[in-house]
């Protein structure tokens, strides 16, 4: 196991598994996850509970002095004060810090070198992991210049 400390995200979680394989991540979700199964032709089926998709009335967008003119704001792009981002942001970290173990992938989003940012993204669910991996299949030790610190951190609280 490949274990990494998040403590700088006030995270305190002891179990911590770091930029799994995929077919680690699908062994995680088949035994850890009472949520996850196997279909008949071999994908992993996993369930979400009652909000499943992506609403685009959901998202929001910190509203930030530096980007705040560069943003279309309206129904899709809905304006969030930093506070309330800070407080949504602790209700995070304190759900996660409920999980017996958590997942964390370190990647690319972008794949041009030229504008591709770094992320980590801190799940608590191995599908979600095994999302990212396959959506940002970029990962530290394949490309050159990753280092974990720096760019964009997500965290996945469901």
């Amino acid at each position: 196991m490949t274990t990494i400390d998040l403590n700088e995200y006030g995270l305190t979680v002891k179990e911590v598994h770091h930029n799994l394989s995929c077919g680690a991540l699908y062994e995680h979700a088949i035994h850890y996850d009472k949520e996850s199964s196997v279909a008949d032709n071999g994908a992993l089926v996993a369930y979400s509970g009652g909000k499943t998709g992506r609403s685009p009335k959901d998202k929001r967008v910190v509203k930030h002095p530096e980007s705040s003119n560069a943003i279309w704001w309206g129904p899709v792009n809905i304006p969030l004060e930093p506070q309330t981002f800070a407080i949504n942001r602790e209700r995070a970290c304190d759900y996660l810090n409920t999980r017996d173990r958590l997942y964390c992938f370190d990647g690319f989003a972008g794949w041009d070198p030229k504008y591709r940012i770094k992320i980590r993204v801190i799940c608590s669910r191995p599908y979600h992991a095994l999302f990212m991996h396959r959506l940002c299949h970029l990962q530290r030790g394949r490309v050159s210049g990753y280092s974990a610190h720096g760019g964009y951190g997500l965290q996945n609280q469901h």
